[in-house]
């Protein structure tokens, strides 16, 4: 599944895509880990900004493993 652009996409829609694409069940996982995302926060935490609106997923998901 590709990430819905937020200028063609809902809020309902991005929070599918991010529990599809990484397994997340947040908030009630409990901190599982499955999605493997830095800083040990859920995938639902980690793509907020992109979730609300306010950043495409591209964006923060370049940004999540630059070590640069």
């Amino acid at each position: 599944m590709i990430a819905p652009k937020l200028a063609f996409s809902n809020r309902d829609e991005r929070i599918e895509f991010i529990r599809e694409r990484y397994c997340c069940k947040a908030p009630a996982c409990g901190g599982c880990g499955s999605c493997h995302m830095p800083n040990g926060l859920s995938a639902m935490e980690t793509f907020k900004d992109y979730i609300e609106g306010k950043k495409e997923y591209a964006t923060i998901a370049s940004s999540l493993w630059n070590t640069k």
